[in-house]
Protein backbone atom coordinates (compact mmCIF):
# COMPACT_ATOMS: atom_id res chain seq x y z
CA UNK A 1 0.00 0.00 0.00
CA UNK A 2 1.41 3.34 -0.84
CA UNK A 3 2.30 5.63 1.99
CA UNK A 4 0.42 8.63 2.02
CA UNK A 5 3.15 11.22 3.34
CA UNK A 6 3.06 14.27 0.93
CA UNK A 7 5.87 15.94 -0.31
CA UNK A 8 7.51 19.07 1.75
CA UNK A 9 8.56 22.29 -0.74
CA UNK A 10 12.22 22.33 -1.51
CA UNK A 11 12.50 25.79 0.67
CA UNK A 12 11.42 23.88 3.62
CA UNK A 13 13.94 20.59 3.01
CA UNK A 14 16.68 23.38 2.28
CA UNK A 15 16.47 24.63 5.80
CA UNK A 16 16.66 21.32 7.08
CA UNK A 17 18.42 18.67 4.87
CA UNK A 18 19.85 15.97 7.31
CA UNK A 19 16.28 15.62 8.82
CA UNK A 20 14.46 15.94 5.45
CA UNK A 21 16.21 14.40 2.26
CA UNK A 22 16.44 11.13 4.04
CA UNK A 23 12.59 10.44 4.49
CA UNK A 24 12.28 11.96 1.27
CA UNK A 25 14.88 10.22 -0.50
CA UNK A 26 15.17 6.29 0.99
CA UNK A 27 11.28 5.95 2.02
CA UNK A 28 10.26 2.92 -0.19
CA UNK A 29 6.47 2.68 -1.27
CA UNK A 30 5.25 1.03 1.78
CA UNK A 31 6.86 4.08 3.84
CA UNK A 32 9.44 2.07 5.20
CA UNK A 33 13.22 3.52 5.29
CA UNK A 34 15.30 1.43 2.80
CA UNK A 35 18.63 0.14 4.83
CA UNK A 36 22.13 1.27 4.54
CA UNK A 37 20.86 4.62 2.59
CA UNK A 38 22.86 8.00 3.18
CA UNK A 39 22.20 11.52 2.78
CA UNK A 40 24.91 12.74 4.56
CA UNK A 41 26.98 14.25 2.17
CA UNK A 42 24.38 15.41 0.08
CA UNK A 43 22.80 17.52 2.79
CA UNK A 44 26.18 18.94 3.51
CA UNK A 45 26.41 19.90 0.21
CA UNK A 46 22.71 21.44 0.16
CA UNK A 47 23.83 23.75 3.48
CA UNK A 48 27.02 24.76 1.92
CA UNK A 49 24.77 26.22 -1.12
CA UNK A 50 27.06 24.19 -3.38
CA UNK A 51 24.10 21.47 -4.19
CA UNK A 52 20.43 23.67 -5.23
CA UNK A 53 17.01 21.78 -5.01
CA UNK A 54 14.00 22.46 -6.64
CA UNK A 55 10.36 21.58 -7.04
CA UNK A 56 8.88 20.17 -10.16
CA UNK A 57 5.28 19.88 -10.66
CA UNK A 58 3.89 18.57 -14.29
CA UNK A 59 0.23 19.45 -13.80
CA UNK A 60 -0.47 15.91 -15.66
CA UNK A 61 -0.30 12.42 -15.63
CA UNK A 62 -1.19 9.95 -17.96
CA UNK A 63 -3.80 6.60 -16.89
CA UNK A 64 -1.38 3.55 -17.01
CA UNK A 65 -2.81 0.00 -17.53
CA UNK A 66 -0.21 -2.81 -16.97
CA UNK A 67 -0.17 -3.41 -20.38
CA UNK A 68 0.92 -0.19 -20.89
CA UNK A 69 3.40 -0.03 -18.48
CA UNK A 70 4.42 -3.61 -19.78
CA UNK A 71 5.12 -1.99 -23.32
CA UNK A 72 6.22 1.07 -22.55
CA UNK A 73 9.27 -0.30 -20.48
CA UNK A 74 10.07 -3.35 -22.91
CA UNK A 75 13.23 -1.97 -23.49
CA UNK A 76 14.47 -2.96 -19.64
CA UNK A 77 15.97 -5.95 -19.22
CA UNK A 78 13.49 -8.07 -16.57
CA UNK A 79 13.43 -7.78 -12.99
CA UNK A 80 11.25 -7.61 -9.60
CA UNK A 81 9.60 -4.40 -8.90
CA UNK A 82 6.64 -3.23 -7.48
CA UNK A 83 4.35 -1.52 -9.98
CA UNK A 84 4.24 1.86 -8.71
CA UNK A 85 8.28 2.02 -9.37
CA UNK A 86 7.22 1.19 -13.07
CA UNK A 87 4.77 3.96 -13.01
CA UNK A 88 7.23 6.68 -11.70
CA UNK A 89 9.58 5.16 -14.56
CA UNK A 90 7.22 6.14 -17.30
CA UNK A 91 6.40 9.38 -15.31
CA UNK A 92 9.98 10.29 -15.76
CA UNK A 93 10.16 9.65 -19.67
CA UNK A 94 7.63 12.31 -19.85
CA UNK A 95 9.16 14.52 -17.74
CA UNK A 96 12.11 14.08 -20.12
CA UNK A 97 10.62 14.00 -23.29
CA UNK A 98 8.55 17.85 -22.63
CA UNK A 99 11.54 19.50 -21.59
CA UNK A 100 13.08 18.23 -24.22
CA UNK A 101 11.69 16.09 -27.18
CA UNK A 102 14.74 15.89 -29.73
CA UNK A 103 16.33 13.84 -25.91
CA UNK A 104 17.84 10.49 -26.15
CA UNK A 105 16.78 8.14 -23.38
CA UNK A 106 18.78 5.53 -22.09
CA UNK A 107 17.01 3.53 -19.34
CA UNK A 108 19.10 2.05 -16.45
CA UNK A 109 22.53 2.80 -18.10
CA UNK A 110 25.94 3.64 -16.58
CA UNK A 111 27.85 6.26 -15.96
CA UNK A 112 31.11 6.23 -16.39
CA UNK A 113 33.33 3.25 -17.01
CA UNK A 114 34.01 1.77 -13.62
CA UNK A 115 32.75 -2.03 -12.40
CA UNK A 116 30.66 -0.63 -9.55
CA UNK A 117 29.61 2.34 -11.91
CA UNK A 118 26.34 4.20 -11.04
CA UNK A 119 23.05 3.17 -12.84
CA UNK A 120 20.09 5.56 -12.57
CA UNK A 121 16.71 4.20 -14.00
CA UNK A 122 16.95 6.95 -16.69
CA UNK A 123 20.06 8.94 -18.04
CA UNK A 124 18.79 11.72 -20.85
CA UNK A 125 21.18 13.05 -23.69
CA UNK A 126 20.32 16.12 -25.43
CA UNK A 127 21.43 16.72 -29.24
CA UNK A 128 24.65 18.91 -27.47
CA UNK A 129 26.12 15.20 -25.89
CA UNK A 130 25.29 17.17 -22.40
CA UNK A 131 23.29 14.20 -20.01
CA UNK A 132 21.24 14.65 -16.98
CA UNK A 133 19.43 11.82 -15.04
CA UNK A 134 16.67 10.44 -13.28
CA UNK A 135 15.78 8.44 -10.20
CA UNK A 136 12.62 6.92 -9.32
CA UNK A 137 11.40 5.78 -5.62
CA UNK A 138 13.82 5.08 -3.18
CA UNK A 139 17.28 6.57 -4.13
CA UNK A 140 20.17 6.45 -1.82
CA UNK A 141 21.46 10.17 -1.31
CA UNK A 142 24.77 9.12 -1.70
CA UNK A 143 24.47 8.36 -5.58
CA UNK A 144 22.25 12.02 -6.68
CA UNK A 145 25.49 13.41 -5.10
CA UNK A 146 27.65 11.17 -6.99
CA UNK A 147 25.96 11.47 -10.25
CA UNK A 148 26.31 15.43 -9.92
CA UNK A 149 29.97 15.03 -9.53
CA UNK A 150 30.17 12.67 -12.48
CA UNK A 151 29.15 15.51 -14.91
CA UNK A 152 25.05 14.98 -15.30
CA UNK A 153 23.76 18.69 -15.29
CA UNK A 154 20.54 17.69 -13.42
CA UNK A 155 19.65 14.78 -11.22
CA UNK A 156 15.81 14.53 -11.07
CA UNK A 157 14.08 12.18 -8.25
CA UNK A 158 10.58 11.38 -8.38
CA UNK A 159 10.09 9.97 -5.34
CA UNK A 160 7.30 7.67 -4.25
CA UNK A 161 4.95 10.13 -2.44
CA UNK A 162 5.15 12.11 -5.08
CA UNK A 163 2.42 9.40 -6.19
CA UNK A 164 0.03 10.94 -4.06
CA UNK A 165 0.05 14.31 -5.83
CA UNK A 166 -2.01 15.31 -8.61
CA UNK A 167 0.39 15.38 -11.16
CA UNK A 168 4.16 14.52 -11.59
CA UNK A 169 5.89 15.42 -8.74
CA UNK A 170 9.49 15.79 -7.58
CA UNK A 171 12.53 17.33 -7.02
CA UNK A 172 15.55 18.32 -9.22
CA UNK A 173 19.45 18.80 -7.79
CA UNK A 174 22.00 20.23 -9.89
CA UNK A 175 25.01 22.77 -9.08
CA UNK A 176 24.11 26.30 -8.82
CA UNK A 177 26.15 26.60 -12.09
CA UNK A 178 23.93 24.60 -14.03
CA UNK A 179 20.41 25.39 -15.60
CA UNK A 180 17.25 24.52 -14.06
CA UNK A 181 14.63 22.39 -15.64
CA UNK A 182 12.50 24.49 -17.92
CA UNK A 183 8.83 24.69 -16.95
CA UNK A 184 6.69 21.93 -18.20
CA UNK A 185 3.15 22.60 -19.09
CA UNK A 186 0.22 19.72 -19.42
CA UNK A 187 0.56 20.32 -22.90
CA UNK A 188 4.33 19.25 -23.13
CA UNK A 189 3.38 16.36 -20.90
CA UNK A 190 0.56 15.19 -23.15
CA UNK A 191 2.68 15.43 -26.15
CA UNK A 192 5.36 13.61 -24.61
CA UNK A 193 2.70 10.95 -23.57
CA UNK A 194 1.61 10.69 -27.15
CA UNK A 195 5.34 10.23 -28.92
CA UNK A 196 5.71 7.41 -25.99
CA UNK A 197 2.57 5.88 -26.76
CA UNK A 198 2.76 6.23 -30.94
CA UNK A 199 6.68 4.47 -30.14
CA UNK A 200 5.16 1.82 -28.57
CA UNK A 201 2.79 0.83 -30.76
CA UNK A 202 4.69 1.43 -33.61
CA UNK A 203 7.66 -1.22 -31.69
CA UNK A 204 4.20 -3.56 -31.02
CA UNK A 205 3.68 -3.53 -34.55
CA UNK A 206 6.88 -4.48 -35.84
CA UNK A 207 7.07 -7.26 -33.81
CA UNK A 208 3.71 -8.88 -34.80
CA UNK A 209 4.71 -8.22 -38.39
CA UNK A 210 8.12 -9.90 -37.92
CA UNK A 211 6.55 -13.20 -36.61
CA UNK A 212 4.20 -13.29 -39.88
Amino acid sequence: MMNNFLLPSAESVTANPHKMLPKLLHQQGNGVGRAYQDATLLADAILEAAVVIEDFLVPWRPALSDSLLEGLLADENARFESREHRELKVHARIVALAANPSALLEPESKIGHERFALRPDLIVWSAFGVSESYECGATDGRGVYMQLLSGQIRVTVLPFSGLNAPGIRGYVFRFPTNPPMPEITAEAAQAAWNELVATDFTTDMLSINSCI
